[in-house]
C-alpha cells in the first residue's frame, strides 16, 4: 500500500517546496486542495497536478471548497451558483486527469433540512462526474443522514466515500462509518484527535482506536493510499518540529498504521 499526505501540512513554503519536501520524506502519493480560497496561495490550483507529477508523486484526490455548502440544499440563487461552480469543478479534474474528488455535503452541525433541491443537484453533479470519468467521494462530517440521503437516493459507479478517522472520533462519537460506508470506499483522511475537536494529529496522538480502523480497512481491501490529512499548525505542534521533521515523523506513523 503506498502511503500519501495532504499537501498542505502546517509549514508556509512554496507549493512546489512542500512537494519535494514530502517526495523525500518517503510518500507516494499527495492529496491537495483545488480552490481559489486556500492556504496554498503561492501557485494557481491548475499548475497543482503537473507539480506533484514532476517530482514522481501520485495526485490521489483533490478536495473541492465547501464554502457555502448548505445553499447547496436551499432553493435559492446561492444554490444554483454552487452547482454551478462544481460542475466547471469537475471539468477541471478531466481536463488536469485528476481521478477522484473529495467533497463535503453540509458546512456544520446545523445545516438545513435535505431536500429534493439539493439531491437534485448532487445527482447533477454526479452525472458531470460519470461523463467526466471522475470520481466523487463525499466525506464524513457532522450529519450521516445527509450521506444516507445521497447514498440511497443515488445509483452510480461513480459515487463514492471518503472516510475521515478525525470527523467519525469528534463529530459522531460510537459510529463506524467504515461498517456503514466501506463497501463505497475510495479515499482516506486519517488524523487523530482528543475526541473533544478536530484536531489533525498525527495518528496515535489522541484518543482513536487506530487498530479497530486499520483492521477494517485492510477487510475491505482498500487499494488507495494510507493518506494522512495532519496540520502541524492546526494541531499545534508547529514550533516541535521542522517542516522534514515532521513529514520524517508522519511517514514513520504511517507505517506504524500499516504494521497493525
Amino acid at each position: 500500500m503506498e502511503f500519501g499526505i495532504c499537501s498542505w501540512f502546517g509549514y508556509k513554503y512554496t507549493y512546489e517546496d512542500r512537494i519535494k519536501l514530502i517526495k523525500n520524506a518517503g510518500f507516494q502519493s499527495v492529496m491537495t486542495w483545488w480552490g481559489e480560497e486556500s492556504k496554498e496561495k503561492n501557485e494557481p490550483k491548475e499548475l497543482k497536478p503537473e507539480i506533484i507529477r514532476r517530482h514522481g508523486l501520485k495526485l490521489e484526490n483533490v478536495h473541492f471548497p465547501f464554502n457555502g455548502i448548505d445553499a447547496i440544499w436551499k432553493d435559492s440563487p446561492d444554490g444554483d451558483e454552487l452547482l454551478t461552480k462544481y460542475l466547471l469543478l469537475i471539468d477541471d479534474c478531466k481536463t488536469h486527469q485528476i481521478p477522484t474528488v473529495v467533497m463535503h455535503v453540509t458546512g456544520g452541525d446545523n445545516p438545513p433540512p435535505y431536500s429534493q433541491t439539493g439531491l437534485d443537484r448532487f445527482k447533477r453533479i454526479i452525472e458531470r462526474a460519470e461523463k467526466n470519468g471522475i470520481t466523487i467521494a463525499l466525506e464524513n462530517v457532522w450529519r450521516l443522514e445527509y450521506l444516507d440521503y445521497i447514498f440511497d437516493s443515488i445509483e452510480s459507479g461513480k459515487l463514492k466515500f471518503c472516510y475521515d478517522s478525525g470527523h467519525e472520533n469528534c463529530f459522531t462519537p460510537g459510529m463506524d462509518c467504515l461498517a456503514k460506508y466501506g463497501a463505497k470506499l475510495a479515499a482516506l483522511h486519517l488524523h487523530d484527535n482528543d475526541g473533544a475537536k478536530d484536531q489533525h494529529q498525527f495518528p496515535f496522538s489522541g484518543a482513536i482506536n487506530w487498530k479497530r480502523i486499520i483492521t477494517k480497512i485492510k477487510e475491505l481491501n482498500y487499494d488507495g493510499a494510507l493518506a494522512l490529512e495532519i496540520d502541524a499548525q492546526y494541531s499545534g505542534v508547529l514550533d516541535e518540529y521542522t517542516a522534514e521533521a515532521y513529514l520524517n515523523e508522519a511517514r514513520d506513523r504511517a507505517g506504524k498504521l500499516f504494521d497493525l
